[in-house]
């Protein structure tokens, strides 16, 4: 048998890789037969002018693959393959594959005069040649406990929590600790009651391991924990300093009913910082765990919003009556946060750069509020309606249009608008507006594409 391909030798893929493409081909369309022998590795090398390094490497791989036999003493043979069809395997032509790229919307991530990178690096190469930081060796499980007692001091000093860093769970993103704590939790409890609307990210992670959704629909009063007495849910996630999307805050009344409830039905209460930390009008709402006298809620919380989407670091309160099972567990999992990001984040807020930050942005996007906000009023008049805007990165609002609800989405992708639909009433429109990634000087740019997604 005789095989002439036809080689480029300038090629940047490797000539054995040429060759190896070239017999499989022949052989899935029919061209080299079944049984057939192939040249030996010195008589292909002689007549296609190639070293006996490169055919025999195309022939192992074709070996390996389970095109050819290699038959002692005897040569390499094509194998049968006669009851697969081939026929219709074509290569995609080159020039029909594309990449696509995640949409940069305009009001998404953070803003860009937010953060100091220069301190950031300075404190990057403090971590990597502090011998502490130990770079060669694994993360903990848990999180670096230099961070956890950075992030214990910074909840208990911010956020009014009651906890110490044993009790800090580090992780990468609110899902991957949901993770965590469902394998806590999952042999007492089966069923979870969620705010609707709410953070259905969340929602999902129970869905994935079979837990039982029971959503409360939260009213123009906030969340009704009367109708969560009415559920069989015993564990409850709820974001009460800063309701997503809505925006509510849950007063103090309220928060006590809940912890009631919590300690009378032997629940647990997942409660997610969600944005908490930066509020307009007055100072911050102090967390539910800090409230709790009877160890029954989870904390959650979240530096993507306050420094970098990209740093993904999150971070969990256990309860200390969940410690003993959580130790009994934590080397199932793998640490998903970097060691030096750790450290790093460490060492940002124990030179107490943390709170100089948090003073910057609330300056910052206080302006960005307040310039959307106006810029909606004097565009719109009536036609819009802003619901809520006095804490977090995102404003809600109530737009009157009879455009549908379909091409709003459309047209919302095409101008690179991240716009998230609450619910449709006749020809009103309730949505959350994220602002933190909008350029102060182009809102009101923003605010004439905005108008083009509701109203053209």
């Amino acid at each position: 048998m005789i095989i002439s391909p036809i080689l480029d030798r300038k090629s940047n893929k490797p000539l054995y890789i040429q060759l190896y493409e070239y017999i499989k081909t022949e052989i899935t369309t029919g061209l080299l037969k079944p049984h057939s022998k192939l040249p030996s590795i010195r008589e292909a090398s002689s007549t296609l002018n190639l070293s006996k390094t490169t055919i025999e490497s195309a022939y192992s791989q074709l070996v390996a693959e389970g095109y050819i036999d290699n038959v002692p003493k005897k040569g390499f043979f094509i194998c049968d393959l006669s009851e697969y069809n081939f026929d219709n395997i074509e290569p995609s032509p080159k020039h029909t594959v594309q990449h696509y790229k995640e949409i940069q919307y305009l009001n998404e991530g953070v803003d860009r005069d937010s953060f100091d990178i220069s301190i950031w690096r300075r404190l990057y190469n403090k971590a990597i040649t502090d011998p502490e930081t130990n770079i060669y060796n694994s993360c903990s499980p848990q999180g670096e406990e230099f961070l956890r007692e950075e992030i214990s001091n910074f909840v208990n000093t911010m956020r009014g929590g009651k906890t110490v860093p044993r009790q800090v769970v580090v992780g990468a993103g609110v899902q991957y600790l949901l993770g965590i704590l469902i394998g806590i939790i999952k042999n007492k409890y089966d069923t979870v009651a969620v705010e609707k609307p709410g953070f259905n990210k969340a929602k999902f992670v129970f869905e994935d391991y079979n837990f039982k959704i029971r959503h409360i629909a939260v009213n123009d009063s906030g969340f009704p924990v009367s109708e969560l007495r009415k559920s069989d849910a015993k564990v409850v996630y709820i974001s009460p300093s800063h309701q997503y999307p809505l925006g509510t805050i849950m007063p103090v009344n309220k928060r006590m009913e809940l912890l009631d409830w919590a300690y009378k039905n032997k629940g647990l209460i997942i409660e997610d910082d969600y944005d908490g930390m930066i509020r307009y009008g007055g100072m911050p709402i102090p967390s539910l765990q800090g409230l709790d006298k009877n160890d029954c809620v989870v904390y959650l919380g979240s530096f993507s919003k306050t420094l970098l989407p990209s740093l993904r670091i999150s971070y969990m309160i256990i309860p200390k009556k969940l410690l003993p099972i959580y130790v009994e567990i934590k080397n199932r999992y793998t640490q998903s946060t970097s060691k030096i990001d750790q450290m790093v984040l460490a060492h940002f807020m124990n030179e107490g750069h943390m709170v100089k930050h948090l003073r910057r942005i609330k300056r910052i996007y206080k302006k960005k509020n307040s310039s959307l906000t106006e810029c909606l009023k004097n565009t719109f008049k009536d036609k819009i309606e802003i619901n809520s805007s006095d804490s977090g990165l995102h404003i809600v609002c109530s737009a009157k249009t009879n455009k549908d609800n379909q091409q709003i989405k459309e047209d919302a992708k095409k101008f690179r608008i991240l716009l998230n639909m609450i619910h449709r009433n006749d020809s009103k429109l309730m949505f959350s507006l994220n602002y933190s990634g909008i350029n102060l000087e182009r809102i009101q740019d923003f605010t004439n594409l905005l108008g083009k997604v509701l109203y053209e």
